[in-house]
């Protein structure tokens, strides 16, 4: 049996305040990301499980990262079950995962 593996994709390198915002979602306690550029401007979802992949779907040396996402808004009717969808929210994924590292990463330098 093969494994399926998703196809690999150039990174859209998302960055905040030019492709997404956050916003806060009214009557809940949690807060929303609004995607403001390209074909899924307007879309307002939030992140579930972050996690990655067991060792056996390892491709090369990488685990691929495993979410779950909840849209909250989509007035634009777009698939959001598409893979490219789910490619481009993945970047944004990884961009704040990046900056949250980064953020705690300088908190601890200046505990030194």
């Amino acid at each position: 049996m093969k494994n399926k593996y998703p196809k690999p994709h150039k990174t859209t390198s998302p960055k905040h305040n030019e492709d997404y915002i956050f916003v806060e979602v009214p009557g809940e306690d949690f807060t929303g990301l609004k995607l403001i550029s390209g074909p899924y401007s307007h879309i307002v979802y939030k992140y579930g499980n972050v996690g990655f992949a067991p060792e056996s779907e390892k491709v090369g040396e990488m685990l691929p990262m495993r979410f779950d996402y909840t849209v909250i808004e989509n007035k634009i009717d777009a698939n959001t079950d598409s893979q490219e969808f789910i490619n481009h929210i993945g970047d944004v994924l990884v961009v704040l995962l990046d900056d949250h590292l980064k953020e705690k990463k300088e908190l601890d330098d200046g505990k030194n």
